[in-house]
């Protein structure tokens, strides 16, 4: 079946960016395609009953399909839908959300509200790049280790400033094989790590909201400096009554953790890594919010710490939350639990199990945190009577 090449119409865009189709009676999923296309294709694999591909040709366009800005596109793996005008990504976004919610979760719901990036573009604080054998600059290949140097107007996703600090870089100042993170911190500097001759500080100074936070170069901070308020105010407009305690899960630096103490009595932040368990020390000191403080531990072993919660706020990795630690949280009993999350598989896999728990999905919200890619920021609280 491999390199068989056939004609196919794109029916809709699933979650992953891929577009799916039907051929030789198999489900077919191509990347960079719209729904409506009519496209000429070439089979690369074939998993079980399914089958992946890459477009050869467009055939019959989709309305919504454009001209992609960024020239690197397609190769490059950091976009998936640029084809597409940005309303139409929005409705994929939503679309492919609440079918993954349905498919895994197995949860019929509506999304409460969706808030799109004012800007599509140049949206990015924070990049970390790779540098090729011959010094270039870029990021990865989809589906691969291989380099797709930026092109000559640099990432798109990136400020202006951003790019042209990058293309001002000297080969000599590059070591080969090796990656270089870049951040833009609240007043407009840029610095990076990774660079020959650069000294840039230990900790940058960071803001959303009314918070300012001390963030260490490898330490997690949203990434949108479009939408980072409202995301906070986001979370923090959620909880119906204020909390006796509030515990925050994978806190960081205290990007929650700091405003939403302002709905608790008492607010505990829990956070493994050293550095951002740090910042966050720092930030609580620094906006002078008295009722909290943090624990460095892992999320499994930190509940014997924690005694009990009436509201919980979760922003985990992309795996989601662990078994162990959703047990956890299912055996506190909080009245309320508001869950972040960018990555909707594992978000449903997590939903299910509270709803299996009796805790019901009051509301949820999408937010456009990544705009060009599949994914999307979902904020959702959860109730219990």
């Amino acid at each position: 079946m491999e390199g068989k090449t056939g004609k196919t119409r794109i029916e809709k865009i699933v979650y992953g960016g891929m577009g799916l189709a039907h051929f030789d009676d198999m489900t077919l999923f191509l990347p960079y395609a719209a729904a409506g296309d009519t496209v000429e294709f070439t089979v690369t694999k074939k998993k079980k009953k399914c089958l992946f591909g890459e477009i050869t040709g467009i055939v019959e366009p989709s309305p919504a399909r454009r001209e992609a800005q960024c020239p690197a596109f397609g190769r490059c793996g950091g976009c998936h839908l640029l084809h597409l005008d940005y309303e139409e990504e929005a409705r994929v976004k939503k679309e492919t959300f609440l079918s993954t919610l349905r498919r895994i979760g197995g949860i019929e719901t509506e999304i409460a509200s969706y808030t799109p990036c004012p800007e599509r573009f140049g949206y990015r604080n924070h990049a970390l790049f790779k540098v090729g054998s011959g010094g270039e600059t870029g990021f990865s290949r989809r589906e691969s280790n291989k380099i797709v140097p930026f092109p000559e107007q640099g990432c798109l996703l990136l400020p202006p400033e951003m790019r042209e600090a990058i293309s001002a870089l000297t080969p000599e100042a590059l070591t080969p094989g090796t990656k270089v993170r870049v951040r833009l911190d609240s007043f407009g500097a840029i610095h990076f790590w990774g660079v020959e001759g650069v000294i840039s500080p230990p900790d940058i100074l960071m803001k959303a909201g009314n918070f300012s936070f001390p963030v260490y170069p490898e330490a997690f901070f949203q990434i949108n400096r479009h939408l980072n308020d409202s995301l906070m105010k986001l979370a923090v407009s959620l909880p119906k009554k204020t909390a006796r305690k509030f515990l925050d899960l994978y806190c960081g630096v205290g990007f929650f953790t700091l405003p939403m103490a302002a709905r608790a009595i008492d607010a505990v932040g829990m956070e493994v890594q050293r550095q951002a368990h740090k910042n966050a020390v720092a930030s609580a000191r620094l906006n002078k919010v008295a009722n909290v403080r943090f624990i460095r531990e892992t999320a499994e072993r930190g509940f014997s710490r924690v005694g009990e919660a009436d509201l919980v706020l979760t922003d985990p990795p992309r795996a989601g939350i662990p078994a162990s630690v959703l047990k956890s949280i299912i055996r506190l009993r909080p009245r309320e639990i508001i869950m972040i999350s960018c990555d909707a598989p594992t978000f449903a896999r997590d939903a299910a199990r509270l709803v299996e728990a009796l805790w019901t999905p009051s509301e949820i919200h999408l937010i456009d945190m990544f705009p060009g890619t599949y994914h999307v920021e979902s904020v959702a609280l959860f109730r219990r009577d």
